[in-house]
């Protein structure tokens, strides 16, 4: 196996992974917007979960994976939305994750989602964050989508179409569920 072929195998399987803990992650934000005692409730659960020792250190290794494999591929090249919507997973994962354990080790802050929409509350803070996270989901939906539409044989055309609509969807939601918290 080629180093190149290797590491869009590592790429995928901590995809998968990732894709996997994105996808409740998102679940999440969005009964935010339905429901914020309901969005609480599974985020307590969820966290019993993802926070045990030896499953955040392989999301946390799987995030340092992506963000070393994800910058080797766009290199290479490849196809336009996933390389957009890839360097934009690399800055958001980047800086996301950061934040996040900074401010939970750090800083001993509660990075519930009152963190995340902390920066929606005010001004200049919100012309950065409310983009920020909207593009982020809409950036999961177009990756995650493409990555699948070559393995299940699907059109890149109609798999972008759709992935487009859930990200704009879901981007929304969560961002509006947001914004009524802060």
């Amino acid at each position: 196996m080629s180093p190149q072929s290797a590491i869009l195998l590592l790429h995928r399987g901590t995809g998968a992974v990732l894709a996997a803990f994105i996808c409740l992650h998102l679940v999440n934000h969005v009964l935010l917007a339905i429901d914020p005692a309901l969005a609480f409730g599974f985020m307590d659960r969820f966290r019993q979960v993802y926070r045990q020792p030896a499953v955040e250190a392989v999301l946390l290794l799987a995030v340092l994976l992506q963000l070393l494999g994800g910058a080797a591929l766009a290199r290479r090249g490849g196809a336009l939305p996933a390389r957009i919507s890839g360097y934009y997973l690399l800055f958001f994962l980047l800086v996301h994750v950061t934040a996040v354990l900074w401010g939970r080790l750090g800083m001993g802050l509660d990075t519930d989602i009152r963190f995340a929409a902390a920066g929606l509350r005010s001004w200049p803070s919100i012309a950065f964050f409310a983009p920020y996270y909207f593009l982020a989901v809409l950036a999961v939906c177009f990756h995650v989508g493409l990555g699948v539409s070559r393995h299940a044989g699907a059109r890149a055309r109609t798999v972008t179409l759709a992935a487009g609509t859930v990200g704009l969807l879901m981007g929304t939601a969560i961002v509006g569920g947001m914004l009524a918290l802060a």
